[in-house]
């Protein structure tokens, strides 16, 4: 990650109503909508930084909010739906009323994401445990929002996962993408979504898993999850290497 000294840039997002594609607005921020608590109810959120907004629309009924990179390229989206905008201040600040994103890290990461410093191998890794599940959202929602499909797109006969690192399922998940397909990569977030990924790769070239400190791993992820996993592995005769 920079460092304090260099602070990471603005994460800018765009709102456009998906049935029209037409843009509603762009803003430099969006604040409450990355949030801890799961809530099945619109909130009030506040977009600062607005740099353009068509004042004709004040609702719609199919809002799509676009995270953008440094150069103004989506690379992740949330469905809102219905979405209605308000002047809240005289500095040009918005209120917004929609859902949520149960994620409470995830505005820091796609910051991380957005900004123009290549992602190297294991920066999950070096984020506390409770920023796994945040990570691997992000990972996921880029991944499709990228357009690529639940499947393999890496080349290498072998992969390799360090077992001092998974010690959240979240976090297994994180390193197998990785592992897979380059950093950032996705490739499943829980067993069944794993398993559309196996099937997605059978055209493939079939690889093998070098699995270092396999014990600790298995300590740390459990015996239920750990015999699952192996199994779904040995379906799809992906040989698992335990050291």
């Amino acid at each position: 990650m920079p460092t304090e000294q260099q602070p990471l840039p603005s994460l800018p997002y765009r709102l456009i109503d998906q049935e029209t594609q037409d843009v509603l607005l762009t803003a430099d921020d969006l604040r409450g909508f990355f949030i801890a608590e799961d809530l099945d109810t619109q909130q009030t959120l506040m977009l600062a930084g607005v740099q353009s907004c068509d004042a004709r629309v004040r609702r719609t009924e199919t809002a799509l909010l676009q995270v953008l990179d440094h150069q103004g390229e989506p690379i992740g989206e949330y469905y809102l739906g219905r979405a209605r905008l308000t002047p809240s201040a005289p500095d040009g600040h918005l209120t917004l009323q929609g859902y949520t994103c149960a994620y409470p890290r995830a505005g820091e990461i796609w910051r991380r994401w957005a900004s123009a410093e290549p992602l190297p191998y294991g920066e999950w890794a070096r984020h506390p445990v409770d920023w796994h599940e945040s990570w691997l959202h992000v990972v996921q929602n880029a991944w499709f929002t990228g357009g690529h499909r639940a499947a393999r797109y890496g080349t290498d006969e072998t992969v390799t996962l360090d077992g001092r690192l998974l010690t959240t399922g979240a976090g297994f998940y994180c390193a197998l993408g990785e592992a897979v397909n380059g950093p950032g990569g996705y490739f499943g977030s829980n067993l069944d979504a794993l398993d559309d990924c196996l099937r997605g790769s059978r055209a493939a070239p079939a690889f093998r898993i070098e699995w270092a400190h396999f014990p600790h791993s298995r300590r740390a992820l459990g015996e239920r999850f750990m015999t699952s996993l192996l199994r779904l592995f040995a379906e799809f005769r992906i040989e698992v290497r335990q050291r």
